[in-house]
This record gives C-alpha cells, sequence and structure tokens, in this order.
C-alpha cells in the first residue's frame, strides 16, 4: 500500500533517522511524537478516498513508466517531466503540437498525390554490343512511275508480284548496293530478294522496295538465340559509324531491263518536259521503321534527290509508357501496333469518304461556309478507325541527315542504264552509335515508396516509429491489465 507523503510526515521521519544517528534533542522528540499521532489520523480519516488515490497513481505510474521509454521523447517532456520549468515545457509542447498538424497536412498532400497518379520520365542509356538492323523503305517521288513499271513487266509476260516480276523490279530500282562490304544488289552470289522485297503502298506512294523486310537481313547476319539475345560473334552489326553500313545507288526512274539490259521496259523520262526538268523533284522517299511494323512514308520520312549523296546516321529509340490510370487511356500492349500505321489509316479513310476541293485552298475546306468537307472530317475524326492510342512500348529510329552534291565527273564502269552517278540518288545508312537510348515513364509513387514517405513525415515530425508503435501497443496492454486486475 503507498501511502502519500506530507510535509509532517518528512519531518517525523528525518527526526526518527537523527535519533539513530545520536543527533537528538527534546524538542525533535516531542516533534517526532506529533508528527506519528498526526500521521495516524491523517491515514484514518483518508480511507477510501485515499485508495482511489492509489488506483490513479497507480495507473499513472504505468503510464509514465512506459512513456518515459518511448522514442518520441517529446511526450514524455511535455506531460511527465515536472522538473523542466514551465514555459520550456509550452515551447516543447507548441512545437510537438504543431508538428503533428504538419505533419497531418503533409499526409493528406502526400495520400492526394497519390491518388493523382504522378509519373516522371526517365532518360536511360543502355551499352551493347551490337545493333539489330532497322527495316528502311524507299519509294520513288513519282508513285505512278513505279506502278506503271509493275503494268509494263506484265505485259511483258511476267506475272505481276511473282517471285520473277518482283526480282525484275527490284534490279530495276537498286543499280548498286553494298551492305557491310556484302552486295545486296543481286551481282554477288547471293539473290537481291534475300534483302529486299516489293511493297505495294498504293497510289499514294506507289510500289517501294524495302530492305530487311521481316527481319530476314538479321536474321542471317545477328541471329538472336532462343532467350532473344544476340551474340557478338555471331553479330557483323557491332559497328558503326560512315563507314559501315548500308551503302546503296538507286534509279528512281526505274530505266533498267534485267531481262534486256538493251530494252528499257518503260522510256521514264518521256514522262515529264525535259526543259522544265528539276532533279531536286526526282529522287526517292526513305522511311526507318522498326521490323516489326509496316512502313508509312509520310511519318519521319527523308527525302533525297537525284545526283545527290544522303547520309543518314541513325540511333535507337525505346520508348516505354504506362496506362492506365497514369493516361486517360490505356496503352496498346500489341507489338505489331503501330500509331503512325493507325494515324495513316485514318487519314485514308477521310480521302476515301470526304471529298476535298482542290480548287479552293486547305483553310477554306475546313472551315468554309459553303464546304462540307469539315463536316464529313470532323465526323471521320471521331470514329474507331482514327482513335490511335499510344504503344505501351514502341521502337523509333533517330535520323540525323546530311546530303552533298556527287562530283560531275563521278562515274562508274559498267554499271547500267548509265555509268553517271548524277542520274542515281545514293543513300548511306549507319549507326553513330549502337547504345539504345530508353524514354522510360516510371510511377512517381508505387505503394512501397508511399509508405516510407507517410512514415517519413510521422517520424521527422513526431519522432515516432514502428518501435514506437509496438511500444504504444504494449502500453495499452499493460493499462488494460491494470484495469482488469483493479476491477476484479
Amino acid at each position: 500500500m503507498t501511502t502519500t507523503l506530507t510535509k509532517r510526515t518528512l519531518a517525523a521521519r528525518l527526526a526518527r533517522l537523527e535519533k539513530k544517528l545520536n543527533i537528538y534533542d527534546d524538542q525533535n522528540d516531542d516533534e517526532e511524537e506529533e508528527c506519528v499521532v498526526e500521521e495516524k489520523e491523517e491515514e484514518k480519516s483518508s480511507g477510501g478516498k485515499g485508495r482511489e488515490e492509489e488506483k490513479r497513481r497507480g495507473l499513472l505510474d504505468v503510464l509514465e513508466s512506459h512513456v518515459s521509454g518511448f522514442s518520441a521523447d517529446g511526450l514524455e517532456y511535455v506531460w511527465f517531466d515536472t522538473s523542466m520549468p514551465k514555459w520550456a515545457r509550452v515551447i516543447v509542447g507548441t512545437t510537438f503540437l504543431t508538428g503533428f498538424g504538419l505533419m497531418f497536412w503533409l499526409i493528406s498532400q502526400t495520400v492526394s498525390d497519390y491518388q493523382s497518379h504522378p509519373f516522371a520520365t526517365s532518360l536511360m542509356y543502355e551499352e551493347r554490343a551490337n545493333a539489330r538492323w532497322p527495316a528502311i523503305i524507299f519509294c520513288p517521288k513519282h508513285p505512278e512511275l513505279s506502278m506503271g513499271k509493275m503494268d509494263k513487266i506484265e505485259e511483258d509476260g511476267l506475272d505481276p508480284y511473282s517471285k520473277k516480276a518482283n526480282e525484275t523490279f527490284m534490279k530495276s530500282m537498286v543499280r548498286k548496293c553494298d551492305f557491310f562490304g556484302v552486295k545486296c544488289d543481286g551481282s554477288g552470289e547471293e539473290n537481291i530478294t534475300q534483302y529486299w522485297a516489293v511493297k505495294d503502298l498504293g497510289e499514294r506512294y506507289g510500289i517501294c522496295l524495302e530492305f530487311n523486310h521481316l527481319d530476314k537481313v538479321n536474321k542471317v547476319y545477328c541471329p538472336e538465340d532462343e532467350n532473344g539475345e544476340t551474340h557478338p560473334t555471331e553479330c557483323m552489326f557491332g559497328l558503326y559509324g560512315n563507314a559501315y553500313g548500308l551503302n546503296v545507288f538507286l534509279d528512281p526512274l526505274l530505266e533498267y531491263n534485267s531481262e534486256d539490259p538493251d530494252d528499257p521496259y518503260t522510256n521514264a523520262t518521256s514522262l515529264y518536259d525535259v526543259e522544265h526538268f528539276d532533279k531536286r523533284y526526282n529522287g526517292m522517299y526513305v522511311e526507318i521503321h522498326g521490323t516489326t511494323h509496316e512502313a508509312v512514308p509520310a511519318f519521319n520520312s527523308i527525302s533525297g534527290a537525284v545526283g545527290q549523296a544522303t547520309f543518314i546516321s541513325m540511333s535507337e529509340r525505346e520508348t516505354r509508357r504506362l496506362g492506365k490510370p497514369y493516361h486517360e487511356k490505356e496503352c496498346i500492349k500489341d507489338p505489331l501496333y503501330s500509331r503512325s500505321t493507325c494515324i495513316s489509316n485514318c487519314q485514308e479513310d477521310i480521302h476515301d469518304k470526304c471529298q476535298y476541293n482542290t480548287s479552293i485552298s486547305l483553310y477554306d475546306n475546313l472551315h468554309g461556309n459553303t464546304s462540307k468537307y469539315h463536316t464529313c472530317y470532323n465526323e471521320e475524326m471521331t470514329s474507331e478507325i482514327c482513335q490511335c492510342d499510344e504503344p505501351c512500348l514502341s521502337d523509333d529510329f533517330i535520323p540525323i541527315v546530311s546530303t552533298t552534291d556527287v562530283y560531275n565527273a563521278s562515274t562508274i564502269e559498267g554499271l547500267k542504264p548509265s555509268t553517271d552517278l548524277n542520274d542515281y540518288a545514293n543513300f548511306h545508312v549507319y549507326y553513330n552509335t549502337i547504345n539504345l537510348e530508353i524514354i522510360e515513364e516510371v510511377p512517381v509513387y508505387n505503394f512501397y515508396v508511399f509508405i516510407g514517405v507517410i512514415f517519413g513525415h510521422i517520424g521527422f515530425f513526431t519522432g515516432f516509429n514502428l518501435i514506437t508503435i509496438v511500444q504504444i501497443g504494449v502500453m495499452f496492454l499493460h493499462l488494460f491489465k491494470r484495469l482488469v486486475g483493479m476491477k476484479f
């Protein structure tokens, strides 16, 4: 049983201690007797009140014993450390409570940010020992000429788009080709169809040639193993710079006849007025794209003219995007999907369904009062075919282009139909680096970061941590046991 000590009780006990130590006088003896009598009377008069005080002090002792051991030391200073001056306790308490308020505000802001699903865009570079080759499409600037060439081949007895007809068409356009030191124009040991493929892109682009169609070149010169990885010893594309890559001379007029070099299938120059002929408008469109995607010359295309050497220095970029809830729409996970192809299909759909008036300007077609084109355009833009979402993973090739005129006296002996290089469009395509540039959208908060930030706020402003939470749990358990023990 705990007894409340008053000043007189303390005085009595001090007197008894002095008596034991032989520090004694009559006055102290009288005071001792009076204090003892007084102490007994106080105990009798307190009765039940003392027991209630004992219970209350018992709970406070339990509370104080636990709080004094908390890692959040501010609690002990504010409520239990009576040795501190009052003004100091006020400062500590104000700081503690202000920290609590600021902590709750920051937590609410963090929760709000987490629910808005923010993301950051990171830029990384992945070092590689080699890089696989992209697909490259070459289209003559005059599509009607390439389509007329195939018609002429059919008239001369070859089935259109048959292997023989395609090979003839390829050789009429590709007059000289070198790929990492290997002949790719059919003049060497290998057939030209191992490198090139004929692609009919319709009236807008005509018949084009695609290098490395369906990854056919990579499968030979840079094969992948069963894990989808390439090895430097089995891949020839580890070299980069303008001394390597694809170097090709193309004839956009398609004058050469591989079946009979002395009898061209078409007299292409007769299609144009020679007096007003400008070689800048006689050339090729070039577009670089991934081997799993369809070619769209309208996007990221490069224009090269006859009589010029066009140097295309490229690098590869991989973009990794997030879908919902970080964006309003889910990204497309299909690896064969291409947004540029989707947009091109949308444009073709609008072109087929809406009547564009070529006699007036584009502005009048879109905004003119008498034009019906803008109404049709707006309707088609909301159609399903024009909803072109972003792919989750896209692979792009970023070109850097430079051109130079071919020296007037430049010739290649034996080259047909002309030995003058000014009659051809020359393209030199190569990697400027084989490192992969990666652009990735990364969530600012995942669940683990979110929990870490929340507890970081709590720990910084209040000193609470995981140990404190366990200590609080133990404290409440101890208080519960004490209350149950008092009641029963």
